[in-house]
């Protein structure tokens, strides 16, 4: 019998390309993303190379020839070379249309059969967007924030892990980033930069941008109880390249790496440019969480037998957690025992959000769908090559690519949120890179956006922060949440080569642009009612304090970034000094809190406010009784163990000493027993004087001081040296002996503490009460302040230093002259132009001061930071039906005192 004819050779099926995404897609001209789904040939051959062209009006204009490797499947144009009318550029014309057409080659090395026909797909370059020449290179997109350059010098940075806990201490670590081609650097809280290790990476990295350059170093995290560091990079071996992550240890604090180990090695796994192992994080439940790129295999991302394209989970030094979802070491440990979730393309961001304790992964898709997703437990997230895989599980899907690559929450665990308000808490924060290499401000990228949560675990549309209008190429990449502000890379330079050093570190700070007060309390829930604004320091009902709000009214309040607020239900009264405890005591970090509990409701009678831990000598701490051990000084504001700030007496304090004019209170707990919901108690108040034993429940037992005392200190000589003075707030004038201690005109140099603002005038209210000019006047914020060589120069006579406002109705200013118009009635305190109220500023004519009381009024406020606010004048109690040619709708500045 005859065989059966032979059957004719065949070749590969034509490619289907996934990007760009459809027929007349609108593409970066500088970042023409170019992918086609898995090869395929009938006759089982290997997929040798690829062939890739873009041409338009009929020439070509880019091609690949023959390419193998991972650039088989995906390919950007810097793998390329531009030719004929295109010859020696490196993008596209922007607005143009062309045609990309691609082709596979197989292994046969059959002439007539191992070529597939081409694919064509036709796209379009999007418009080039100019730079708005009225406006920064960072535009921020909500009000009240603002993006601040912090450190620069840095190479393709591309990760940021924040050091946990970490306290403004200049000389220490607050975070470390990697770049991208092999350093980890570190930067201390001075904003000083150096390496933490080097020369990570066994081949020389340095490629085409965008294309094969992309790849190296990238995911970084810190373990909180060691302080290591654990990073993720591809290593070669051969011609491929392997992903693995390596434990770094630290001898000297944290500033550069003593050792290194390897705890994870995929020998077996190669990846690709871009696709590689990346984001790296640690659970709350201690475990290291390492995502990995599909290494365009998209299969892979499917088989539980590969580590690509999955979230895999480890112990920290590098062995596998039984309680995995595909768990089984019968056969020895394999990919399979590791891996926590699946079926991912690219998922090079990933955060925890504390509010429920999930894992989140930001993830880009092929030409569409990028994809932000929930990553729960043994769960498939369904990427195997097609672009709709990328909707499965996703809580949101970008229409077009954006190409996000990190993702952080603002927490208030998380360094106090940042300083973000309450209404940010719990909300993820997305880096969106857009096009890898593109000029300029792009519609597709280049920016930070904000997802909000709904109470089902959805997600809300995002909402742009800030994004990119520059005219250079650099895009955000890493980012993480710091002690004052959400930090993001910039990805490279804005000119020049961009693997050379030269990007920069960026802060987006809350920052609202009126003067705002650290604290406001109020009356009512929802911050309604009676209202008063505190500055640093305990508040005390017992001595008068809490006068605007009342004792135990308060019922909301508001924290400004950087502080915090410690309420307690009891004051000092009732022989509550020194000895018994204050009763239900809470802590509340920055942030909006609409109501305090009903625990606290209308109970609350002690309030610390707490700025950022200073140095001074208000309380002195010591870890043993009658003053022995360790000791450590503390200034005015705040102090907790938990994140370092007691770090040289820690939980141990035993007794205090609590210098004049100043007062302390101790708590038992700090954050870590619960912002705003947790007993921080049980807590006690301590006067100034020796205190050689804390007592029952304290000694050894302290995790938070809050140092209270004199809103300014006003020395004699230059450098807070020689004779001083301390004041409260209110106005204080050298005619009424005010300034018995270091004299009139003697001022030279001053502490204001945080929360209150000072102005300082040479005249007092001797003869010019009502009527003449106190100038020169001038105004300062917190901190450390010389007058030397300036007008004021021991030249100060009349002082007010105050918190922001409050209610009451001490003093009452009119539109008008003779008291018509428009008016507004203000309590104790100070108010600017933004918040002189409905009168309007510069519109003040006429006022009514209330008995006991005073008020000095001037023609500009602190606006523009420290300045000149002449003129000014002092009113005293009475009716002033006109305040003179001079000031006449011309008041922005109003500072009202007993």
């Amino acid at each position: 019998m005859p065989g059966a004819p032979a059957q004719a050779a065949s070749p590969p099926t034509a490619p289907t390309i996934t990007e760009p995404g459809a027929d007349n897609s609108l593409v970066s001209a500088a970042d023409v993303h170019m992918e086609a789904a898995p090869f395929s040939d009938p006759d089982g051959d290997g997929h040798l190379c690829s062939e890739w062209e873009i041409s338009t009006g009929g020439e070509r204009i880019w091609a690949s020839g023959c390419t193998g490797g991972v650039l088989r499947n995906h390919i950007h144009m810097g793998d390329g070379v531009f030719e004929n009318s295109h010859a020696g550029r490196s993008d596209l014309i922007p607005d143009k249309d062309y045609e990309l057409r691609v082709r596979f080659k197989d292994n046969s090395g059959d002439a007539g059969t191992e070529w597939s026909a081409w694919t064509e797909r036709p796209f379009r370059t999007a418009k080039e967007l100019k730079p708005r020449p009225d406006a920064p290179e960072w535009v921020v997109k909500q009000e009240g924030y603002k993006v601040e350059e912090v450190a620069g010098g840095f190479s393709l940075p591309v990760n940021i892990a924040m050091v946990p806990g970490h306290v403004a201490d200049p000389a220490k670590p607050m975070f470390y980033v990697t770049e991208l081609y092999g350093k980890i650097k570190v930067v201390k809280a001075d904003y000083s930069v150096s390496t933490y290790a080097d020369d990570l990476l066994n081949y020389d990295p340095s490629k085409v941008f965008p294309g094969s350059g992309e790849m190296g170093l990238a995911g970084l995290v810190m373990d909180p109880a060691s302080g290591d560091l654990f990073a993720s990079m591809v290593y070669k071996d051969g011609s491929n390249y392997y992903p693995k992550v390596v434990r770094f240890h630290s001898t000297d604090g944290g500033k550069t790496a003593a050792s290194k180990k390897t705890i994870l090695d995929l020998d077996d796994e190669p990846q690709s440019a871009s696709h590689q192992i990346s984001n790296l994080s640690i659970g709350p439940d201690g475990k290291l969480y390492v995502h990995l790129g599909d290494g365009f295999e998209p299969d892979t991302a499917q088989d539980k037998d590969s580590a690509r394209g999955k979230v895999l989970r480890l112990n920290l030094d590098g062995s596998v957690p039984s309680d995995n979802p595909f768990y089984n070491d019968d056969d020895g440990i394999s990919a399979r025992d590791m891996i926590f979730a699946y079926g991912l393309r690219n998922p090079f961001g990933g955060a925890w959000r504390a509010t429920d304790g999930q894992h989140y992964s930001v993830e880009n898709g092929p030409g569409a769908n990028d994809r932000l997703a929930r990553i729960t437990k043994g769960t498939d997230y369904g990427w195997d090559g097609d672009v709709g895989d990328m909707k499965k599980n996703a809580l949101y899907s970008w229409e077009h690519t954006h190409a996000p690559v990190n993702i952080a929450f603002t927490e208030q665990s998380d360094h106090h949120a940042g300083g973000f308000p309450e209404d940010k808490w719990g909300h993820a924060f997305v880096s969106e890179s857009g096009p890898t290499y593109a000029t300029g401000p792009q519609e597709k990228g280049k920016r930070i956006v904000e997802f909000g949560f709904n109470g089902d675990g959805s997600v809300t549309a995002p909402k742009t922060l800030v994004e990119y209008n520059g005219g250079g190429k650099t895009s955000v990449a890493g980012l993480a949440v710091g002690q004052d502000g959400l930090y993001f890379t910039g990805l490279y330079p804005d000119s020049g080569d961009p693997t050379k050093a030269g990007a920069k570190i960026y802060r987006v700070r809350y920052a609202p642009g009126q003067p705002a007060s650290p604290v406001m309390i109020y009356g009512d829930r929802d911050f309604k009612g009676s209202f008063q604004a505190l500055g640093a320091g305990v508040h005390d009902n017992a001595t008068g304090e809490l006068g605007s709000v009342g004792n135990d009214k308060m019922s909301s309040l508001k924290v400004g970034p950087g502080y915090r607020v410690v309420v307690c239900q009891d004051d000092s009264s009732q022989g509550r000094v020194n000895a018994l405890n204050l009763g239900a005591c809470r802590y509340y970090g920055p942030g909006q809190h609409e109501f305090v509990g009903a625990d606290l409701n209308d109970k609350a009678s002690l309030i610390a406010v707490l700025g950022g831990p200073a140095k001074g000598k208000g309380v002195t701490a010591y870890t043993g009784t009658n003053f022995s051990g360790s000791s450590q000084g503390l200034g005015v504001g705040g102090f907790e163990a938990s994140v370092g700030e007691l770090n040289q007496v820690d939980t141990e304090t035993s007794s205090m000493k609590v210098a004049t004019g100043h007062e302390a209170l101790v708590c038992q707990h700090d954050r870590d027993a619960g912002v705003n919901s947790g007993q921080v108690g049980p807590c006690r108040y301590f006067t100034a004087g020796d205190h050689p034993a804390l007592g029952v429940n304290f000694e050894d037992n302290v995790h938070l001081i809050a140092v209270g005392g004199p809103a300014v200190t006003v020395y004699e000589g230059a450098g807070l040296t020689g004779a001083s003075q301390q004041f409260a707030p209110g106005i204080h004038q050298a005619w009424q002996g005010n300034l018995n201690l270091v004299g009139n005109d003697a001022i030279t140099s001053f502490r204001v503490e945080p929360g209150y603002r000072f102005v300082a005038c040479s005249n007092d209210g001797k003869n010019f009460s009502n009527k003449g000019d106190l100038g020169p006047c001038r105004t300062f914020g917190a901190g450390e302040h010389t007058l030397q060589g300036s007008t004021l120069d021991n030249k100060i006579s009349l002082m007010a230093v105050l918190a922001g406002p409050s209610n009451g109705a001490r003093m009452t200013v009119y539109r008008d002259r003779d008291f018509k118009g428009v008016y507004n009635k203000y309590g104790i305190g100070i108010y600017e132009s933004a918040e002189i109220g409905p009168v309007g500023n510069d519109k003040i004519s006429s006022l009514k001061v209330s008995a006991d009381h005073e008020a000095v009024v001037c023609r500009h406020d602190s606006a523009k930071g420290e300045a000149d606010i002449n003129p000014c004048r002092l009113y005293v109690a009475g009716d002033h039906k006109y305040v003179g040619a001079d000031l006449n709708d011309d008041i922005s500045l109003v500072a009202i005192a007993k």
